[in-house]
């Protein structure tokens, strides 16, 4: 039997190949995570103004709940029951980036402003206290904000002392 020369197709050079498709690979794999980035930032950064929303609903509700209480045991308190308001959303955890001066009125039974006439409200006569703020969520690479958002609450309370 004779030795038959074997064909060997040509090749490149070891490694050759697979370096020159490493450089595709490293640059399709920069751009999916630059594409996933693009979603994942404005999504990461709402969550967390979710959030903030959420902490400064939290403290405007603990702070008109506090109000209630100070003005159904002395209604001459209007002024202390806006700055406790105040200083309460001011105090959230996230702190006071986009966040309104927050607003309080009183409304009697029959959904009349009383505000500052609270104190002449009797003994039993049942109220309610409105407060608000305005929320700026603030995301990034989002150029269609939106916008501000008034949080509202109301805690009902009803006059405790006796003229």
């Amino acid at each position: 039997m004779e030795d038959s020369p074997r064909r060997i197709s040509p090749r490149p050079a070891p490694g050759r190949l697979f370096h020159h498709r490493g450089k595709f690979q490293r640059g399709q794999a920069s751009l999916e995570i630059l594409i996933v980035l693009l979603f994942l930032i404005p999504i990461l950064f709402g969550a967390f103004e979710l959030s903030r929303g959420v902490a400064v609903r939290s403290a405007l509700d603990s702070g008109v709940g506090i109000a209630v209480r100070a003005l159904a045991i002395d209604p001459t308190q209007w002024a202390w029951a806006g700055i406790a308001v105040t200083q309460t959303v001011n105090q959230n955890v996230f702190g006071t980036a986009g966040v309104g001066t927050p607003h309080l009125e009183a409304y009697n039974s029959a959904d009349l402003l009383i505000n500052e006439g609270i104190s002449a409200l009797s003994y039993g006569v049942p109220f309610y206290l409105e407060g608000w703020v305005v929320y700026t969520p603030q995301i990034p690479l989002i150029s269609l904000s939106p916008g501000s958002i008034t949080i509202r609450v109301r805690h009902w309370g009803v006059i405790e002392r006796m003229n």
